[in-house]
């Protein structure tokens, strides 16, 4: 009505006959009945794909399977956003049918999924520095460097192997959860000293952000991964896999795949060499024939191929233990801040003290409100900015790349810990009988020993079963610090889940771990509740200890 005067948006009968005709002719065409396929993707590797300016998830990869649905009529994908190193643990479980995230090839993967018979785009890795670097660096030259990288991502695997190889040319691997975009961007600010990407994301975060970095060509790049990117789906998903090759050779063939890479790197990277096309049918070759030749009770006797292998699990858990240390000083550190600030800020607020008590309690709705993991990168992305302001207001030169992650995970978690502790501190402080406190200032205590001698007693016989549940919060919070380059237990299962992709075995190991540590702090505070218990105590006893300062 609004744009023609009239209501055309009815259907009479023989619109919707001829097109319900149409629609059946076209799935009988299609042979099969309409599949839904759930690819698993970050989000967060653009140009491949991203969220754009509409939130609306975009990209080559995006538009390949928009049209790869067109073309292939029976199939329709949705898709499901996930973190990197959990995109095979969710192929794995079958959360995804297949995952697209600008993903290459290395042996492992090879040897337990089901990959695109040829890559859909082809892109090379460099070595990205700041402008600063020399020219043409090689690995041997970037001793002792830190590179950030994704954990289980093939720039990862190739460094792990170049530091197993090279330990005299080893260089510091930083592990962080981010996208591309700001790994790149982090080598610009000096966060890292370097990393490795393809030479499509580095255009990208140039363009984008108006930044100029340097490149430099590796010199084995089949090391990190042979060049292309592939769609990676199950073993026994091979009619899906056949289905989407089809379509992606005929948009090979009518320039389709040209097109949509010129829209999105600028350049045609979606033509095949020689090289590549004799590799992957040797590869092809290779499947089809261990696939017709399978021995089932072989497969079925060893780890390999199967869906569980719990008898690797003793093997992973040494290498995660290792970690342990790291772990539980991030828990007791940050624990002891809590307790520290929050008792503090108890205070603060039973006392009204004028404006800190308001302040004090915006801090705590603020850190209650929201998620730790905002807090955390908060921390590690915030502070450094505040540093660089305070060094350009008044002309400092503190190096902030040079703070350790683990400060920022001090400073994280210790306030949340703070904000909670303190209403634990506070509700158990206010319910102190206030008789006890008129009788020990009726007989001359200050108001440091009422506090120390009277209050604090019986307020932490009241807190500790508190405290005790948010230690064990904290211990299981630390999961976290992976994501700012701290490498804990549940770090390194991941690492070790990324190299194996047996992602279900190294989780049950982080577990276990994570279990006994939790049985023990349970343990601990149990004792302590005991120790603690004045019903336990000894009235004459506790008479005789008291009697002398309240004589005097």
């Amino acid at each position: 009505m609004k744009y023609f005067g009239e209501d055309n948006s009815q259907l009479t009968p023989e619109i919707i006959e001829k097109n319900d005709a149409i629609e059946a002719e076209r799935l009988g065409e299609a042979g099969t009945a309409m599949r839904r396929v759930v690819v698993g993707t970050t989000g967060q590797t653009k140009p491949n794909n991203y969220f754009d300016e509409n939130n609306e998830l975009t990209g080559l990869e995006i538009d390949i399977l928009k049209e790869v649905a067109r073309r292939v009529p029976n199939l329709s994908f949705t898709y499901e956003i996930t973190e990197f190193p959990s995109l095979f643990a969710g192929l794995d479980a079958g959360n995804f049918d297949m995952v697209a995230n600008n993903l290459g090839e290395n042996e492992e993967r090879r040897e337990k999924y089901l990959f695109s018979h040829y890559p859909y785009v082809v892109t090379h890795n460099v070595m990205i520095t700041d402008t600063e670097a020399p020219d043409n660096l090689t690995m041997a030259e970037m001793a002792g460097q830190s590179f950030g990288v994704v954990a289980a991502s093939p720039q990862s695997m190739f460094l792990e192997a170049w530091n197993e190889e090279h330990p005299d040319k080893a260089v510091d691997i930083q592990y962080v959860d981010s996208d591309p975009s700001q790994i790149i961007r982090d080598v610009y600010t000096g966060r890292f000293d370097a990393t490795i990407y393809s030479t499509t994301y580095l255009n990208d975060v140039q363009n984008t952000y108006g930044i100029e970095l340097k490149r430099h060509p590796i010199e084995n790049e089949d090391a990190i991964q042979p060049p292309g990117s592939y769609f990676i789906y199950r073993q026994e998903d091979l009619d899906l896999r056949e289905a989407i090759d089809g379509a992606l050779a005929e948009m090979r063939a009518d320039g389709t795949l040209s097109q949509l890479s010129q829209t999105y790197f600028g350049e045609d990277n979606a033509q095949l060499s020689e090289a590549i096309i004799e590799k992957n049918d040797v590869i092809e070759a290779e499947r089809q024939a261990a696939a017709g030749e399978l021995d089932v009770a072989d497969t079925e006797a060893s780890s390999e191929g199967k869906l569980f292998a719990p008898e690797i699990i003793p093997d992973i858990l040494p290498t995660i233990l290792g970690k342990l240390p790291i772990t539980l000083m991030m828990t007791f550190v940050s624990a002891l801040i809590g307790l520290v600030l929050g008792f503090l800020i108890a205070l603060a607020k039973i006392n009204k003290v004028p404006v800190l008590a308001q302040l004090m309690t915006l801090f705590v709705s603020f850190m209650r409100g929201t998620p730790q993991l905002v807090q955390l990168f908060l921390a590690y992305y915030g502070f450094p900015l505040v540093v660089r302001w305070l060094n350009q207001q008044f002309g400092w030169s503190f190096d902030v790349n040079s703070i350790p992650a683990l400060i920022y995970v001090f400073i994280a978690f210790g306030l949340n810990e703070a904000a909670y502790n303190s209403e634990t501190f506070r509700a158990a402080i206010l319910s102190v009988n206030k008789s006890e406190i008129e009788a020990a200032k009726a007989i001359g205590l200050t108001d440091g020993q009422t506090m120390r001698r009277i209050v604090l007693p019986s307020a932490m016989i009241v807190a500790i079963p508190n405290l005790g549940n948010s230690l064990i919060s904290l211990l299981k919070g630390t999961s976290l610090a992976f994501t700012v380059t701290v490498i804990d237990i549940m770090g390194q299962a991941r690492i070790i889940a990324g190299a194996n992709l047996r992602f279900f075995e190294a989780y049950i190991a982080v577990a276990l771990i994570y279990w006994v540590c939790c049985l023990l702090i349970e343990w601990f505070v149990g004792w302590l509740e005991k120790r603690l218990d004045v019903d336990a105590i000894d009235p004459e006893a506790q008479v005789d200890s008291v009697a002398p300062d309240t004589k005097a």
